[in-house]
């Protein structure tokens, strides 16, 4: 499966995610974030996850790791579609995503990146 970054709008890129997340899809979609970041100068990266179906403890870590590594390079991470499932998950793993802004759905993500810029 592969990673692309969707500028949305100058300083948002979206990178919508689909199918299971392993321990190398985790560091491809960090170093595409953070490569995506620096390149675009980014403000606000979308994270959506709708079209993950499940998600364990590496992969969720994973995605919180790539999230904090992006806000070092000073972008603000959104992570949009959130299924009921995958909450129920990351709830019982004892993910906390720290101060990243979550979204049911990716309009309402959009439309946040687009107010906060």
């Amino acid at each position: 499966m592969s990673t692309p970054l969707l500028p949305l709008a100058d300083g948002v890129l979206a990178m919508p995610l689909i199918g299971p997340i392993d321990a190398r899809r985790s560091e491809q979609i960090m170093e595409g974030l953070l490569q995506g970041v620096a390149r675009e100068g980014t403000t606000i990266v979308i994270l959506d996850v709708t079209g993950v179906d499940t998600i364990d403890t590496q992969a969720a870590n994973g995605l919180i790791r790539a999230a904090h590594a992006v806000r070092l390079l000073g972008a603000r991470v959104l992570i949009t579609g959130i299924q009921p499932a995958m909450a129920h998950v990351l709830v019982q793993l004892g993910v906390d995503p720290q101060g990243i802004a979550t979204y049911g759905a990716l309009r309402s993500g959009i439309a946040a990146a687009m107010s906060a810029r």
